[in-house]
């Protein structure tokens, strides 16, 4: 006898009641292992990718800024478009499916990274944003599409360990991407701004041939392994997690649609207080504490790949503890290391700011796993919401320059504060209202 429930087949084999995963389930998650992994590699090469946009357009602040707008503005607009068009016309996730919204960004970021051959060719800035505009869209259905599959392949209850051990992986390409950027692109990066101003201009027009050249070798590569990536989950067997959707929403959509909104506002405050921390942290460890200059990118390398270590550990600790329990307990961590780091002194307060990066780890994936709990078919359209949170990532920075220019850079880290103690309420708040929505 067999009998399906939540994903997972109950056999009875001499009465005794045996728990197995459906058929596929275990390759499936492999395979989205895989593409966790590889958007991870792909974004962080944005920031080797900014420093070579740089040697090759000299780019001013407002270029540099409009780089991360780009890229974290895509994610805004692709999203709020996604769940507009599923709330009024027509579900996208319901239309498409997991599988193929899957190919379908998979394809579309492909033919973003192709982009980037004919732009560096041409040496042509607004072609080089055009690519990182549709690599970005490409990347924001594959966030709706694959976080959200990763949520319900398999039981609720385990969906925010589920979820955080497969973003570990995410982590894991986020931090090997510098260190192979750095390898790939950056290798031709030899001389100076100082020395670039020297040049006459056929050995600058030579020059910066030579840098543009640089990228076309990696972004070639990984358009033809995002091709590869979607070949394969097109030919997987995929479980239909579609359905599945119907049959577990709340009975109080207000409940369910409320813990929602709470998750994207908590999204957009995570996202913000990560990159503003992480992109500024060089610029903290010159001003306030340059016996540590020559150190400064291990320290930076440190605090992303803190939050790689926290998430594999914080996939074990999930499979214990509630979910908004240490996300309540993480976010309070991050409270007193932050606290440290602003009123803290020298190298003291350098590396409580690096140790961030740990408590940061199952910030998103523990968030975004809590705002669609027993969301049922209104799943799709509320991923989308939660990818729109993306969009901190271009704004808290914005702010936190702002404050910067006339209150320092340690004090203005108070925005990052306001971030944290929002995620410490919204673990509160799902920890206590989880079972309600249950």
């Amino acid at each position: 006898m067999r009998v399906e429930y939540e994903n997972y087949y109950i056999v009875d084999v001499n009465y005794k009641m045996k728990i197995q995963p459906p058929p596929f389930q275990n390759t499936t998650l492999l395979a989205f292992s895989i593409i966790f992994f590889g958007w991870g590699l792909l974004t962080s090469l944005n920031g080797t990718l900014i420093a070579q946009l740089d040697y090759i357009f000299e780019l001013d602040d407002f270029k540099k800024s409009l780089i991360n707008l780009t890229f974290f503005g895509t994610y805004f607009f692709v999203a709020l478009a996604f769940f507009l068009f599923s709330e009024y016309k027509k579900d996208l996730l319901s239309f498409f499916g997991y599988k193929y919204l899957t190919v379908t960004g998979l394809g579309i970021a492909a033919a973003g990274a192709y982009l980037f051959y004919p732009a560096s060719t041409l040496l042509s800035f607004p072609l080089f944003m055009g690519g990182l505009f549709v690599l970005a869209s490409g990347i924001t259905l594959l966030q709706i599409s694959a976080n959200t599959y990763i949520v319900n392949l398999g039981s609720s209850q385990n969906s925010f360990s589920r979820l955080t051990v497969v973003q570990a992986l995410n982590s894991l390409g986020a931090t090997l991407g510098p260190i192979l950027g750095t390898f790939l692109i950056m290798k031709t990066a030899s001389l100076t701004h100082e020395e670039i101003s020297l040049l006459q201009p056929d050995q600058l027009l030579s020059f910066r041939k030579i840098q543009a050249i640089a990228v076309q070798s990696p972004y070639w590569t990984v358009a033809i392994w995002l091709i590869i990536l979607g070949s394969l989950i097109f030919f997987l067997p995929m479980p239909d997690l579609v359905k599945n959707n119907q049959t577990t929403q709340h009975n109080n959509e207000n409940i369910s649609k409320q813990n929602l909104y709470l998750a994207a506002l908590g999204i957009f405050m995570y996202v913000g207080a990560e990159v503003t921390i992480g992109s500024n942290l060089g610029a903290i460890i010159d001003q306030y504490c340059p016996e540590l200059t020559s150190d400064k990118a291990t320290v930076i390398y440190a605090y992303w790949a803190l939050a790689m270590a926290g998430r594999f550990a914080g996939g074990f600790i999930l499979q214990y503890v509630n979910g908004g329990k240490l996300l309540f307990i993480f976010a309070l961590s991050t409270l007193c290391l932050l606290t440290v780091g602003i009123a803290g002194i020298e190298e003291f307060s350098i590396y409580a700011l690096a140790a961030i990066g740990f408590f940061n780890s199952i910030m998103f994936p523990g968030i975004f796993a809590s705002g669609l709990h027993k969301l049922g078919e209104y799943t799709g359209r509320g991923a989308s919401l939660l990818i729109m949170g993306i969009a901190g990532g271009a704004i808290i920075p914005l702010i936190y320059k702002s404050l910067s220019s006339f209150s320092g850079l340690k004090a203005a880290l108070i925005i990052a504060f306001i971030c944290y103690v929002y995620i410490a309420f919204y673990g509160r708040y799902f920890q206590k209202h989880s079972e309600i929505v249950e």
